[in-house]
């Protein structure tokens, strides 16, 4: 699949550009072997994001969204990093079956993946992944007081009053798990994911 590294600058990164010549099988081999350099996932997404072309347009479809994108996305994600690669695998086999897995076990039937103007909702996927899985690493109470803050944008209060529930704590703690979450969450991606995405810009 042709890849426009104008629409995805991440491609002209110095950690990318020497793997664009490398062949599938062998960049997901590399990122099996080692699954905390982000490069090698981050190429093979770029090569296969369109997963329209690998959909047989003639079944009754519907349209999924961008979190059904996403989420698709994540399943294949780590379907492939556990997937035992033989001489005759072929990744966009690969990829049409465990999309239709996916399909499959959401119960969905789908003719279009989500696309969208705005490139950046589908160049940060590999991005949003990782930091998914760091997310995971934190505790309970990391992690809640991290997501009701930075993606719902509760107000301290508000997140002293739901933890007070169940938990005794105070508002200090509450500022000093946010800020060890933060830190953990940084710790926790590997090395290239921030400097591909967080100091490319």
């Amino acid at each position: 699949m042709t890849i426009d590294n104008d629409v995805f600058p991440e491609l002209n990164h110095e950690l990318i550009k020497p793997l664009q010549t490398i062949d599938d099988i062998v960049l997901w081999r590399l990122w099996q072997q080692n699954p905390s350099q982000a490069r090698y996932l981050i190429i093979l997404f770029y090569r296969y994001v369109n997963l329209t072309e690998y959909i047989d347009d003639g079944l009754n479809k519907i349209e999924i969204n961008q979190e059904y994108f996403e989420r698709l996305w994540f399943f294949i994600i780590d379907q492939l990093l556990k997937y035992k690669i033989s001489e005759k695998t072929n990744l966009p086999d690969v990829l049409l079956d465990l999309s239709q897995q996916f399909f499959n076990n959401e119960k969905l039937i789908i003719s279009q993946i989500y696309q969208d103007n705005d490139d950046s909702k589908i160049r940060y996927l590999p991005f949003k992944y990782y930091l998914q899985k760091s997310l995971d690493k934190l505790s309970p109470i990391e992690r809640i007081i991290v997501v009701t803050k930075d993606k719902f944008a509760w107000e301290e209060d508000k997140i002293l009053q739901y933890l007070q529930l169940k938990n005794n704590i105070t508002l200090p703690e509450i500022r000093a798990y946010y800020t060890q979450a933060h830190s953990r969450l940084l710790n926790n991606l590997p090395t290239d994911i921030i400097s591909i995405y967080l100091q490319n810009d």
